[in-house]
């Protein structure tokens, strides 16, 4: 562990703004992006113009606090992902935008005063504002204070050190990434593919038996090219979802129990205490579906790897799927936490937006004898893909049904995106789009037709 905290304080052989990369490469830990913006899902994180969600600080604060005092590792990005950044201002308070810091310490003195010690990999050119190395704001009892947290008799010794405080830390960086290495934990890692289809042959679940109860960090890692051209037009959108279910034959979705983000990254994860039983965790992605890849050989499509790191021992095996299961995952992350809309009685509209990298829409039908027909237009949204191959659908969701409409997904993890989704409905007699179909249509309950490949997930399921 020495060897690495000295090797993390020298990274400058990272030709990157954050660290997050070069953390898992090198200690195989689950890693985590806190932002320090409002409305922001992490470091590099695609934008729409989607409500900011506000910074709870003095949460992030804590955070920080328990990860320094659980002595895991740490790096902040300075003026990257979608900031906005005054290249001469930054020069001139002595930082570097889109450079990663290794964070040292995090101190929180009488006052409160909140302060960071970073360190410029470079070795030099630090930071010359608020509690820089001369700053008349070091008051001797604040310089015995720090000493006492830390051990240290000056407050900036080190070449290419320097204490900031956690207000600029906030405006000037844009988040913190966090190395969970932790000793004695049970490490379980598991290959896979991110099929650009609906295929149980192919899609990624695991089965955990937990014994007794155990704090778990799950990780879902996609197949880099770091050194390509490529590599975030290549980046997929994933996220890993954990549910409850019951041991047998054939895995089934229970309650939602945890989730990471959904973004156009590298990896992402989510931690979780899990109480004594069966869980099902079901690996998703869908910005390559309808780009071509689905038409080739399985061996082409992304690889992935899961990592599973609990407290506790974990029993983890592969199940058997029906084929509606990712399905039935989009549902239940949906109605777990999807935005709800009554468009009308017996009829209930789900939406995942904000924070998910796109839009996911799920319309449930509670009537008994009634078809909903529903129109989704999306065809103004930008730099978006859709899993049904086109931004404009029409459904025919039959009776006690609920069908996942669309999934809608950000291309790429560089650029902005844009959503936007106009829905329309009507109750019908029967399953037939009729005057909503053009005539003669081979499909009459879908526009356009559901292909096999996409049946898995956007056929009606039943309400149970």
């Amino acid at each position: 562990m020495p060897k690495l905290r000295a090797l993390l304080q020298d990274v400058r052989y990272l030709e990157a703004k954050t660290l997050h990369p070069g953390l898992c490469t090198l200690t195989g830990a689950p890693c985590e992006s806190v932002s320090l913006q409002a409305g922001g899902g992490g470091c590099g994180a695609g934008a729409g113009p989607m409500p900011l969600e506000q910074l709870d600080r003095d949460l992030v604060w804590a955070q920080l606090l328990s990860s320094r005092q659980a002595c895991f590792l740490m790096g902040a990005s300075c003026g990257g992902g979608n900031m906005k950044v005054d290249e001469e201002e930054y020069q001139r308070l002595g930082l570097r935008p889109r450079h990663a810091y290794s964070v040292l310490d995090v101190v929180e003195l009488e006052g409160p005063i909140r302060l960071l010690r970073l360190r410029n990999p470079w070795g030099h050119y630090t930071w010359r504002g608020a509690f820089a190395h001369g700053c008349p704001r070091w008051t001797e009892a604040a310089r015995r204070a720090v000493a006492v947290h830390t051990g240290l008799a000056d407050a900036d010794r080190d070449h290419g050190v320097f204490w900031i405080s956690f207000d600029d830390v906030l405006k000037y960086f844009d988040c913190i990434d966090i190395c969970k290495v932790r000793v004695g934990w049970h490490e379980v890692r598991l290959a896979g593919i991110l099929p650009p289809v609906s295929s149980t042959r192919h899609l990624t679940c695991l089965l955990l038996t937990a014994s007794q109860p155990t704090e778990v960090d799950f990780t879902l890692f996609q197949e880099g090219q770091r050194n390509s051209a490529k590599s975030q037009r290549s980046q997929l959108d994933l996220c890993v979802v954990v549910f409850r279910t019951k041991s047998g034959p054939s895995a089934q979705i229970g309650k939602l129990v945890a989730h990471s983000k959904r973004q156009v990254r590298g990896f992402v994860g989510c931690h979780k205490m899990l109480e004594k039983g069966f869980y099902l965790v079901v690996c998703l992605a869908f910005n390559h579906w309808h780009t071509g890849l689905e038409l080739a050989d399985s061996s082409a499509w992304p690889r992935h790897v899961l990592a599973a790191h609990s407290s506790k021992p974990l029993v983890v095996e592969r199940p058997s799927l029906h084929p509606h299961i990712l399905a039935d995952a989009i549902i239940g992350l949906t109605l777990a936490r999807g935005q709800r809309h009554e468009g009308r009685q017996g009829m209930t509209a789900y939406y995942l937006t904000k924070g998910w990298a796109g839009l996911v829409v799920m319309v449930e039908n509670r009537h008994t004898d009634k078809w909903i027909h529903v129109k989704c237009d999306c065809q103004e949204s930008y730099n978006v893909v859709s899993t049904r191959g086109e931004l404009k659908t029409i459904d025919s969701v039959p009776p006690l049904h609920r069908q996942v409409i669309i999934v809608l997904t950000q291309l790429e993890g560089s650029g902005g995106f844009s959503i936007a989704h106009r829905l329309t409905h009507r109750l019908a007699s029967g399953a037939r789009l009729q005057d909503w179909a053009p005539a003669g249509d081979a499909e009459p309950r879908h526009k356009p037709p559901l292909a096999r490949r996409l049946y898995g997930l956007h056929a009606p399921r039943l309400i149970t």
